[in-house]
């Protein structure tokens, strides 16, 4: 099912050609293999920071008292590549947690269980995101709050070895839709250089960053050919 449903935002998208796996055909019909090899996530150790400790999140503290729950996200990105270890794939903004490995993960702040797939990877070329996210202590899809927004509200990437790269311009504000409760589709985003790449999906960047607000965020490796 969930194949079917990047086809078909594939296609609205104009990507259509990109949703083959790594051939495709001529004009006689004839098999080809000049699409390019193709990237996806880094394999790694499987997340487990949250385990035995979900959140509860209350979405009555969204607008809270800033002093006692956090700042409210500004919209300004924080400059990557603060933390973490020294070698530069492993580094991590300071305002955030490690950004993860494979397909699936909790989030930085133990409030939502997340994973994610795509439209094939390549270099230069269009590609549409879904990400999958429900709550960690209920298990309940997300949803929009009272007013109305996609939880999912922004989608960040750039290259942890090179961290003001961020790739071109219009991967800033790519559209954010929402297929059904708890799934999100981002895109189109193009990775315009091959390496390592981090992919951090923003959730109810309109709360407050507290600790039981709404707000969060989670990060993947990318590796693009």
């Amino acid at each position: 099912m969930k194949q079917r449903r990047i086809l078909a935002l594939a296609m609205a998208s104009g990507l259509l050609l990109n949703v083959s796996c790594s051939s495709s055909s001529d004009d006689s019909g004839n098999a080809n293999t000049d699409a390019g090899p193709l990237g996806g996530a880094v394999s790694g150790a499987t997340d487990t920071h949250c385990a035995g400790t979900p959140v509860t999140v209350d979405p009555a503290t969204c607008s809270g008292d800033t002093s006692a729950g956090g700042a409210a996200d500004t919209g300004e990105t924080p400059e990557p590549g603060a933390g973490g270890a020294a070698d530069c794939n492993q580094t991590h903004d300071a305002d955030y947690g490690d950004t993860l490995y494979n397909h699936a993960g909790d989030d930085d702040d133990c409030k939502y269980q997340t994973s994610w797939s795509s439209t094939p990877i390549r270099l230069n070329e269009p590609v549409m995101f879904i990400l999958n996210a429900s709550n960690l202590a209920s298990g309940d899809p997300l949803v929009p709050l009272e007013d109305g927004a996609v939880p999912l509200t922004r989608v960040d990437v750039y290259q942890p070895c090179d961290p003001n790269r961020r790739g071109p311009a219009s991967n800033y504000g790519a559209p954010i839709s929402q297929t059904m409760a708890g799934e999100f589709a981002a895109g189109p985003l193009t990775f315009d250089r091959s390496g390592r790449w981090v992919v951090r999906f923003h959730l109810y960047e309109q709360c407050v960053d507290g600790e039981t607000s709404p707000h969060g965020h989670v990060a993947f490796f990318v590796d693009v050919p």
